[in-house]
């Protein structure tokens, strides 16, 4: 079923989903989208648009939906060089055998760290980039480089192998242009390089090169979603830093609530129904996990933030087969960061006001003013 746009909620709302993701307000938005359309073809995206939670948990564990189009596994930009190489191996971008294989390497590669290792990279890394770097800056290096510490990269070569990480991240994005795609290649064959030398397989140097690709957007908007709150409401913030399982509550809170992921898209290897709608093979499908956090269905009162909330639960880090294994690494590295850097005065001041959101079109991170 398709619903065509409303021109008078336009002045007041975003014109879909994906311009949701820099909107000022955009919970009003899925709001709507969940009690009048929790599962529809948006004209203007092409493509289906889920919101609810039935819809979007539904979409999740499909055995037909697949993180890539079928006709197109590997970008077609990426194909032939080394960034496409390493698509090509990231379980979290595959399907299959393929992720059946591999998919447990990698959790088992997430589980190795302990949460006390993650907290101190996470703290030696905000002590080395806080003195250095201005606030947006340091939002944007901080996952990528505790992640680095984590992965054993030596001091001497941690900025080289976060600049690459973040040029193969932004190479590979849909819509990169042809020096960034360039970029990503040597950045790809260079990383690579790095996890060879480790002794690690193929399979493995990519998804090492994952690990750090997945912590640069998804843990710079948590950790800037958890800098605004922090900054807004003294009361939670001082109760926060009481002790390191206060802080993980608001994180955990502060994920379910602001979504710093806030969409993922599905494609359809063959013909299924979803909900009562007919999917053709070949469709693309907008999992708006922002709006299924804040389902009736799925949280009691889910607009109110709580940090003690009961049976709390989030989609935020997926479900199923492509479940994020570092979930409970991206909340300890981010309450862990804001913990030290809360303890030694270094917070309050440093996170100006927010601005607005960078331009992307799934991940909300917010843009502070300097």
């Amino acid at each position: 079923m398709s619903f065509p746009h409303d021109a008078a909620a336009e002045s007041v709302f975003p014109r879909d989903a994906v311009e949701a993701v820099t909107h000022p307000d955009p919970y009003p938005f899925y709001r709507q989208l969940r009690q009048e359309r929790p599962l529809f073809f948006d004209t203007r995206l092409g493509l289906w648009v889920a919101s609810s939670h039935a819809a979007v948990s539904a979409a999740l564990v499909h055995p037909a939906l697949r993180v890539r189009p079928p006709a197109e596994p590997v970008p077609r930009a990426l194909q032939g060089g080394a960034a496409g190489e390493v698509f090509a191996q990231l379980v979290r971008m595959t399907d299959g055998d393929f992720h059946a294989v591999h998919k447990p390497g990698v959790a088992r590669a997430a589980r190795r760290w302990a949460l006390a290792d993650v907290a101190r990279a996470a703290e030696d890394a905000a002590r080395d980039l806080r003195p250095r770097l201005p606030v947006n800056e340091f939002t944007a290096a901080l996952p990528v480089q505790t992640m680095a510490r984590l992965l054993g990269v030596p001091e001497g070569q941690r900025e080289a192998t976060c600049r690459w990480a973040a040029q193969f991240t932004q190479g590979i994005a849909p819509g990169a242009d042809a020096q960034a795609v360039a970029l990503a290649n040597a950045a790809a064959a260079a990383l690579m390089a790095q996890g060879r030398a480790q002794g690690l397989s193929a399979v493995q140097a990519a998804n090492r090169i994952g690990f750090m690709q997945q912590a640069l957007d998804a843990g710079s908007g948590l950790l800037g979603h958890v800098a605004l709150h922090l900054t807004q409401d003294a009361q939670q913030a001082a109760a926060a830093d009481a002790s390191p399982e206060a802080m993980c509550a608001l994180v955990r809170e502060v994920e379910r609530c602001a979504a710093p992921i806030q969409n993922t898209r599905r494609f359809a290897a063959e013909a299924l129904t979803l909900r009562g709608q007919p999917i053709a093979a070949g469709q693309a499908l907008l999992l708006v996990l922002a709006s299924a956090n804040r389902d009736e269905t799925l949280n009691t009162q889910p607009d109110r933030f709580h940090v003690h909330r009961e049976g709390g639960r989030s989609v935020g880090f997926g479900a199923g087969l492509h479940a994020c294994p570092g979930a409970a690494i991206a909340i300890e590295m981010v309450a862990a960061c804001a913990l030290w850097m809360r303890a030694a005065g270094q917070f309050d001041a440093y996170f100006g006001r927010c601005i607005g959101f960078r331009p992307l079109p799934n991940a909300r991170i917010p843009v502070f003013e300097q």
